[in-house]
């Protein structure tokens, strides 16, 4: 579908030659370019037992951020028998956050593993090439050395579409930040380990480019629509028991576009979260039930929506496999009106919430656990809807 574009009033020239009809300016995805460098951050340290701070990094100023690219790399480890704890290679990142030149926070993640569910999720890549398992860059926990590989995008772009949510990154002395956590050998790596594997990490900025005031004679929009509308991905943790629950969500006065559910059996354990969830489970509005969810039916909506999960021939991707579903997620979106499919979208589903709004969830949980959820939410700048 064309990007949608906006108009300028005609001048008084158009008028002494009878033309009054809108002069059309040109998109600014069309008047920019695609940008992408590395940022300057390229980090190895060797595993140890314990966390290490991997620092805080300036992200280059050029145009217009759209993300940051993260390329890990792990290798020179020795040992046998080696497997991944049930959140690994992702887990080796952890406390990541963006924040920007104001400190303000956009994107935190407590664990590399709640940011590859936001990349697989969350609707910024067609889905067959959003799941981070199917790269080719992707290369699991290795058996021998405990060697992995894998790419992760924080998001800061909302829409590939018309670069919605896409921020002004021009001012050198006031810059972007990035922070992460290297997380310790035993979280990642189940078995003896001899000798901790060498984790590399790089980060790439990818951006649009400041386009001219005008092209041949044409008015470019020379920012992203409603410049300063602003995404934000935040987690928060539950504590439920065995039996009826209702929780209530607290991450509201924004427009939620995505909530993202891991339940896990103990807090630990994800794989049995598609039998821990509550069937149905209930989100209430303002004390409204505004869904009534059976476990199939969520599950059915997630394959819809992405196709992961899918057979190919006979075979059923299994879970936490690539192309497959993850162990005890569930997917709540808000952003799949434009085809059928998430992300893209027109915004017409966000859903609006103040400070007061009451959204909560409500069912009977098949054991005790945690319930993390994930929410990516959207201050608006201006008029976003198309």
């Amino acid at each position: 579908m064309p990007t949608a574009v906006t108009t300028v009033q005609p001048t008084r020239t158009n008028r002494r030659e009878g033309n009054n009809a809108p002069i059309a300016t040109v998109p600014f995805i069309r008047a920019s370019a695609e940008h992408r460098e590395p940022a300057g951050i390229d980090v190895t340290r060797a595993m140890t037992t314990s966390d290490q701070e991997l620092g805080v990094f300036d992200i280059p100023a050029f145009g217009y951020v759209r993300s940051i690219v993260l390329l890990v790399e792990a290798s020179g480890g020795v040992g046998t028998g080696l497997s991944a704890e049930e959140d690994a290679p992702w887990n080796v990142l952890k406390n990541i956050a963006l924040t920007e030149p104001n400190g303000a926070v956009i994107a935190q993640f407590n664990t590399g593993y709640d940011l590859y569910l936001a990349n697989k999720w969350g609707g910024y890549r067609n889905s067959v090439g959003a799941d981070p398992k199917a790269s080719p860059v992707y290369s699991p926990v290795a058996s021998s050395g405990g060697g992995f590989a894998f790419m992760l995008r924080i998001p800061v772009e909302i829409n590939l579409r018309d670069a919605l949510g896409s921020l002004p990154n021009q001012n050198a002395a006031a810059t972007f930040k990035l922070r992460a956590t290297l997380g310790s050998v035993a979280q990642v790596i189940a078995g003896t380990v001899t000798t901790p594997p060498n984790v590399r990490v790089r980060a790439y900025l990818e951006a649009w480019d400041q386009p001219e005031a005008q092209t041949a004679g044409q008015t470019n929009q020379i920012t992203p629509p409603a410049m300063n509308t602003t995404q934000f991905w935040s987690s928060q943790t539950f504590n439920v028991s065995a039996g009826n629950q209702t929780i209530r969500l607290t991450r509201l006065g924004n427009y939620v576009r995505n909530l993202i559910f891991v339940l896990r059996r103990g807090g630990t354990d994800r794989s049995t979260g598609h039998t821990d969830l509550p069937d149905p489970l209930t989100l209430f509005l303002d004390t409204r039930p505004l869904d009534i969810i059976e476990r199939n039916n969520i599950l059915n909506q997630m394959y819809e929506r992405t196709g992961f999960g899918a057979k190919h021939g006979t075979i059923t991707p299994g879970l936490d496999t690539p192309g497959g579903l993850d162990s005890g997620v569930f997917v709540y979106d808000f952003m799949h009106e434009f085809d059928g499919t998430l992300g893209k979208e027109n915004r017409d589903l966000w859903l609006p919430t103040l400070g007061s709004t009451r959204l909560e969830l409500q069912g009977n949980f098949g054991n005790a656990g945690t319930l993390t959820v994930l929410t990516n939410d959207v201050a608006i700048a201006g008029s976003v809807f198309i």
